[in-house]
């Protein structure tokens, strides 16, 4: 089922300080899992910019998932920027949950899916198995804003590894780059989990 942001029936905000723009920012859509739809090829975030979906292998859609997903917002509005996780300057929405602990796991695994990525024969820096509790505490479960840093250091592990690294025929858009996808350009709206592996859900901005 196609999904269309509620949101996006407004034309034209007129603007901050205008009623358009307020009834924008105070009607933040629902996540697209939370309808059973299928995540849009293009996603509105709150400043209006528009973002477009990282591609990734068919089995790996929000429809497919073993159980339902862990969504990030911040403020109601689903979309939170990689690189204000990993500076610490954003807390999502509902930060303190504690995600992982009716699973009764120990460790789960992360992987990005990327499109193009060329893993080397010695490692993949687009996979990595975690610990479900902070900082390997124990006595510390793995939160929703935890989850959220482990998956942004994740994209900046790829990232540093895949900068301007050749990529699969075909995907060279979405090569990491100055001049291609950096990595103030990506946000994160969820995980899912399919069968034994986490994948994130992925937009990145400007690719048009």
């Amino acid at each position: 089922m196609a999904y269309t942001q509620p949101n996006q029936t407004i034309v034209n905000s007129g603007g901050a300080g205008s009623s358009g723009h307020y009834v924008w920012n105070a009607n933040p859509p629902p996540h697209p899992s939370m309808m059973r739809a299928e995540m849009p090829l293009y996603w509105t975030l709150r400043d209006g910019r528009t973002a477009k979906r990282v591609p990734r292998s068919q089995e790996f859609t929000p429809s497919q998932q073993t159980f339902s997903g862990i969504t990030f917002s911040a403020n109601g509005w689903h979309g939170v920027r990689v690189k204000d996780i990993l500076n610490r300057t954003v807390v999502v929405d509902c930060p303190t949950d504690t995600i992982f602990v009716d699973h009764g796991w120990r460790a789960t695994t992360l992987a990005l899916n990327w499109p193009g990525y060329l893993p080397n024969r010695s490692s993949d820096a687009s996979r990595r198995r975690f610990s479900t509790h902070m900082d390997g505490n124990t006595n510390r479960p793995m939160t929703r804003q935890g989850f959220a840093e482990e998956i942004a250091d994740l994209i900046l592990d790829l990232y540093n590894c895949a900068k301007d690294k050749p990529v699969a025929y075909g995907w060279e858009d979405w090569a990491f780059s100055r001049n291609k996808v950096r990595l103030s350009d990506v946000f994160i709206l969820s995980a899912h989990y399919y069968r034994n592996v986490w994948i994130p859900e992925l937009y990145v901005i400007n690719m048009e």
